[in-house]
């Protein structure tokens, strides 16, 4: 099921790309498999929480207001975190194999935005499907 996933992922050349309806239907699958191989949802809190701080920030523009500004280098600064929370917890390992072409496909803001919406996604369903702390 990952395998298949992956291959949707790797099929394009940005995650901009994604179709809504295949992003929520990969998050649906992939949150119940994270559930039956009894994966703990802080596990995956911490990653979103990684994500969310990344989607946070802010530069001061001219005048002092705020402007959007892509940290790409953080994004994929994000590869080391699932890899070490896949080597404390083998359960993470699936999550990290669709999330690695994922970042590897981040390359603007509407890319991030994409990856955003899906590792949310995922944690909705995780707990929707009975994922536990």
């Amino acid at each position: 099921m990952v395998e298949q996933i992956v291959a949707g992922i790797n099929s394009l050349k940005r995650l901009a790309d994604l179709p809504v309806d295949r992003l929520v239907k990969y998050a649906e699958d992939m949150g119940r498999h994270l559930v039956q191989i009894n994966l703990k949802t802080n596990q995956i809190r911490k990653f979103l929480d990684a994500v969310k701080k990344l989607e946070a920030v802010k530069t001061a523009g001219a005048g002092g207001s705020g402007r959007e500004f892509f940290d790409r280098d953080g994004v994929k600064l994000l590869k080391p975190k699932l890899a070490y929370a896949a080597g404390r917890q083998s359960e993470v390992k699936p999550l990290m194999r669709l999330l690695d072409p994922c970042i590897d496909r981040v390359e603007t803001k509407e890319d991030f935005k994409q990856f955003a919406r899906l590792v949310e996604s995922i944690v909705a369903y995780h707990r929707f499907y009975g994922g536990r702390d």
